[in-house]
């Protein structure tokens, strides 16, 4: 089977299981009696981990035989995300989600990079597409089961069920052929210094790398004050059970996978960037309205609404800058953009567990992550632009 089909196939695997894991585990902390700024902090570790985990082994896969080492730091955060389950220390819970989140990313990074690499401007859309679409439809499934399941069995036999069942998407890795994981050495170079790679791109390439980071950054930051926590921000604003909370998360992801699905057809009729961009201005218009809308159904519903909007459109953005940019910096700036996302989101859920101790605290996550927002929607009209000159 081709890399980029086995790598669609971990996605569904392991998506699933860490679907009704996220889906319950940050309620299992709320409902054991921890305060929600405590859940932020722990959630901050995590991005924490993500972000430099996934940035050294990005750096360092080409140097290590990648099946092994997908292989090695997928049990690792098998481990870790079992074992927190079990402790009940917030210093505990904030190491242990500081390596789980750094080894799931390490495993993931590897593969994303690998669908990157394995793939060339014709088809790369369809595949990210398609596996950004799997991801999200295992999201709905995770987040339906994990409700359901988690109200049914209690939230703490079913988390660690779900982590153990994680296992089974090492198969995929397994039948990974080493020769089709090897890339050559010219082409990664570039990737333990990335700064001269950014010197050695023509001024083009350059600044389209710059819009891509400036909107990594500030979608970052918009949506790690809220994204992460919506199981948690459902649970405080109106009390809802996790079966309720899993069939809203669900029916987000739901709409997201099959836009998803369907969004390089768009692009192909109205334009990727007009996508983009349309999408990216009415997103921010949408998490205004969060700030202040609190009756139930129509809260619910424009949450929904931006969530599929926002992530719909994220493989159009992929193919589009890596489209744009040549084979051999695709290793180091995949890497980067990953690091800068995960970096930004920590931050993010630092000011989250912040804003949460005052009693207008979500009025102002939501009225703070618009700004950012905002800013995005900014940065893509000038990538535009550029990318129309040029």
């Amino acid at each position: 089977m081709p890399i980029p089909y086995l790598v669609t196939l971990f996605t569904f695997i392991d998506g699933l299981t860490q679907g009704i894991y996220g889906t319950i585990f940050n309620l299992l902390l709320r409902s054991s009696g921890l305060p929600t700024s405590a859940v932020g902090r722990i959630t901050s570790f995590s991005l924490w981990g993500i972000a430099f985990f996934g940035l050294i082994f990005g750096l360092l896969a080409d140097r290590f035989d990648k099946k092994q080492l997908m292989v090695f730091t997928h049990l690792l955060s098998v481990f870790f995300g079992t074992y927190r389950i079990l402790v009940t220390s917030v210093h505990q819970l904030a190491i242990m989600s500081l390596l789980f989140g750094g080894f799931s990313s390490a495993t993931s990074v590897i593969l994303s990079t690998l669908l990157i690499l394995k793939t060339d401007a014709r088809n790369r859309s369809k595949h990210l597409g398609i596996n950004f679409g799997i991801g999200m439809f295992t999201g709905v499934l995770g987040n339906v089961f994990g409700g359901v399941f988690g109200d049914l069995f209690g939230l703490r036999p079913v988390l660690i069920i779900s982590s153990l069942a994680r296992l089974i998407a090492i198969y995929p890795i397994l039948k990974m052929k080493a020769s089709e994981l090897k890339v050559k050495r010219e082409l990664n170079e570039g990737v333990l210094k990335f700064f001269s790679t950014i010197r050695n791109m023509d001024y083009r390439m350059r600044k389209i790398v710059l819009y891509y980071f400036l909107s990594t950054i500030s979608v970052g930051f918009g949506a790690g004050l809220f994204v992460s926590f919506g199981n948690v921000i459902f649970y405080d604003i109106f009390h809802m059970k996790p079966a309720i909370i899993g069939s809203i998360l669900a029916s987000a992801q739901l709409a997201t996978s099959l836009g998803a699905m369907f969004s390089h057809k768009l692009g192909k009729k109205f334009g990727d960037m007009n996508v983009l961009i349309f999408s990216y201005v009415v997103v921010p218009i949408l998490i205004v309205m969060l700030s202040f809308v609190r009756e139930p159904i129509t809260f619910t519903s424009v949450y929904i609404l931006r969530f599929a909007v926002m992530n719909m459109v994220s493989p159009l953005l992929t193919a589009t800058v890596f489209s744009s940019i040549d084979i051999v910096y695709l290793s180091s700036i995949n890497g980067m953009n990953v690091f800068l996302n995960n970096v930004s989101r920590a931050f993010s859920a630092e000011l989250f567990a912040y804003f949460t101790r005052f009693n207008s605290g979500y009025t102002l996550i939501f009225a703070v992550s618009s700004v950012f927002y905002f800013v995005n929607a900014y940065v893509m009209i000038r990538m535009y632009k550029h990318i129309k000159e040029s």
